[in-house]
């Protein structure tokens, strides 16, 4: 397939090897646009391979409008899915989830109630279910919960496992991925983008970069290109659980911001408890203890074997809507730049960046970005 913009007849630089960034890449190959992905370490080396795995629309924090876009993102995993692993040629272990919000008092109600509105908005598969039901469905579920919003259209995979499929698929396609390989600036020529300077002295000629940097994103904008954007690095806790030959868990369940949900391999992940030592954040004692009483308390029938902890950041950006589009003032410069939920919303962010680029498509979330308004200093 040839594209249909004039100025992706280049090669396109993705600059970044988590999951937005690889997904990029192999939706821009599979248009057949020429691309090289650059990554300072490797596909899911940092917050990627360390999250949950979950697409999940709502997170349990969400408004109406992000589990609508987390809808839609669920529907281009599906879609994307098949095509990944047939040529990632990699087991990533997913798996359909069902979820429970649960709710043990009158508030936590009001809150799942309105989860569940939002989840039926979006056309999404989501019921009420009474504390009884939630235990038949669930034996080891605690007697305090009154019931929940329960959503029964979500997918799980090893996100390793699944980057390293990914990483293959988009090589399949012709993406090119240069691992361990920093960017340290951007060339411009005139008002465009026109080279990606790496450490190691080497220039990538380009037509057009996409910056899909993450947390560092403020960093390289403002060491960059001179641009100052509300990003700052979102650090997390978490744990994964080993239960043994336990049975694992019928369905997921979120409670007090902690998603609970069992992996095919075995492992319970539960998380995240937000560290604000951002960057450097790393894994406590206090924040284990403190995952493990949230599981203990609401699934007290889960009996840990072993426990790993896990320490990740990701981006927060303002009101947690992505940064995504062209960066103004800057020609062939584009952010694919999630908040919080990346995993989720990589495919959405694939798509959209795709689209606009080869066809000029400016999806809705593009226009609510906080990029738009971006300015140079």
């Amino acid at each position: 397939m040839t594209t249909t913009n004039e100025n992706l007849s280049g090669t396109v630089v993705v600059i970044g090897g988590g999951v937005v960034g690889c997904f990029l890449a192999y939706r821009l190959a599979s248009e057949g646009v020429s691309v090289t992905l650059v990554e300072q370490e490797g596909p899911g080396a940092g917050a990627t391979g360390n999250s949950a795995g979950n697409i999940q629309p709502g997170s349990g924090d969400d408004d109406t409008y992000k589990i609508a876009l987390g809808a839609e993102s669920l529907s281009i995993w599906r879609n994307q899915l098949p095509r990944i692993k047939e040529t990632g040629k990699i087991d990533y272990l997913e798996q359909d989830v069902r979820y429970l919000y649960a709710a043990t008092n009158d508030q936590e109600e009001q809150i799942s109630r309105q989860i569940l509105s939002d989840l039926n908005a979006a056309g999404l598969k989501a019921e009420w279910v009474d504390g009884p039901t939630a235990r038949k469905i669930e034996p080891r579920l605690s007697d305090s919960i009154i019931g929940g919003a329960f959503h029964q259209d979500c997918i799980q995979m090893d996100p390793k496992l699944f980057m390293a499929a990914l990483a293959h698929a988009a090589e399949s396609e012709g993406v090119r991925i240069l691992r361990r390989s920093p960017a340290v600036g951007l060339s411009i020529s005139g008002d465009r983008v026109s080279s990606v300077a790496l450490q190691d002295g080497n220039y990538l000629e380009c037509s057009s970069v996409v910056l899909a940097t993450g947390a560092w994103t403020p960093q390289v904008l403002s060491e960059w290109l001179g641009y100052n954007l509300p990003v700052v690095p979102h650090g997390l806790q978490k744990i994964h659980i080993n239960l043994g030959s336990a049975d694992p868990l019928n369905c997921a369940v979120r409670w007090n911001s902690v998603n609970i949900v069992c992996r095919r391999d075995g492992l319970v992940h539960a998380g995240s408890k937000f560290d604000p030592a951002g960057f450097d954040t790393k894994p406590t004692n206090d924040v284990r203890d403190w995952l493990l009483d949230q599981v203990g308390t609401i699934v007290p029938g889960l009996q840990p074997l072993g426990v790993q902890t896990i320490a990740a950041f990701a981006a927060s950006t303002p009101n947690r809507i992505p940064l995504v589009g062209q960066l103004p003032g800057t020609d062939g410069v584009y952010l694919a730049v999630p908040s919080t939920d990346g995993f989720l919303m990589s495919a959405l962010l694939a798509d959209m960046t795709t689209k606009l680029m080869v066809n000029g498509q400016i999806h809705q979330l593009i226009k609510k970005s906080p990029l738009a308004q971006a300015k140079p200093r």
